[in-house]
């Protein structure tokens, strides 16, 4: 009676999720490489009114995808980059900016851990 060899197939060490200080020092190195001589608001005209419609707009969007159990990052990110962009104080923006930011990296660490469970 012979015996079949069992075969073996070496597997890919898991890849892992940067942590989140990774994550961070990413989005400075980035950021370091963007100039500040840039406005919040280009052209000629800032159009605050169409950023404050585009954010009523993505505001029912992301209520309705909460209503269906559908939500994603995509669309918060884009509710709160429009009401950055529409904000009337550099307060209120910088807020809102910070909370963009937070989203996006929310978004690259769900990107990892996907990535990290492959």
């Amino acid at each position: 009676m012979t015996e079949t060899a069992k075969k073996t197939t070496a597997r890919k060490p898991a890849r892992r999720a940067p942590a989140i200080d990774e994550t961070l020092k990413a989005v400075q190195d980035r950021a370091a490489k963007i100039t500040s001589a840039l406005p919040l608001v280009g052209g000629r005209t800032p159009h605050l009114a169409d950023y404050a419609e585009r954010y009523e707009a993505w505001l029912a969007h992301n209520v309705r995808r909460a209503e269906m159990g559908v939500e994603g990052t995509d669309g918060h990110l884009l509710e709160q980059a429009f009401a950055a962009l529409s904000a009337g104080t550099d307060d209120a923006r910088r807020a809102r900016l910070l909370t963009v930011a937070a989203y996006a990296v929310q978004a690259a660490r769900a990107l990892d851990e996907r990535g990290a469970s492959e």
